[in-house]
């Protein structure tokens, strides 16, 4: 299963945006009201409950410097990992792409697939409306 979002142009540099998705700490914002427990398990991990979805380990993994950050799932029963990938527009411009990309049973897709589109629009949403 396979979900893109992308934000529109945000008025901040590429670096800004990484500088601030890189740190696991800022999680807990721009998920917001999405989930409804965050808990940071250390620098690289924390878990996270959606809806009555089961708790999600994931694991922030930096791609490419100041451009890419993986939140990849840690649980074998829920493979999949979210890729934050930010393009630059200009200097002081930018996009990000938000793509959820996992490997589910066709039963399990049906259930989770409408609590996690709202999720990844809601994550592009908080992504622009980022205040720094």
């Amino acid at each position: 299963m396979e979900i893109i979002r992308e934000t529109k142009p945000l008025l901040y540099s590429s670096n800004e945006i990484y500088d601030f998705v890189i740190k696991i700490d800022n999680y807990e914002a721009i998920l917001g009201n999405e989930i409804r427990n965050f808990e940071k398990l250390n620098e690289n991990q924390f878990k996270i409950k959606i809806g009555s979805m089961p708790n999600i380990y994931l694991e922030l993994v930096e791609d490419n410097i100041n451009s890419c950050v993986k939140l990849i799932s840690n649980d074998s029963n829920l493979n999949f990992k979210i890729l934050i990938s930010i393009n630059s527009i200009d200097e002081n411009s930018s996009v990000v792409n938000v793509k959820f990309d996992g490997k589910f049973s066709s039963m399990i897709e049906m259930m989770i697939k409408n609590p996690l589109e709202k999720f990844i629009d809601s994550l592009r949403n908080k992504i622009e409306d980022l205040k720094f």
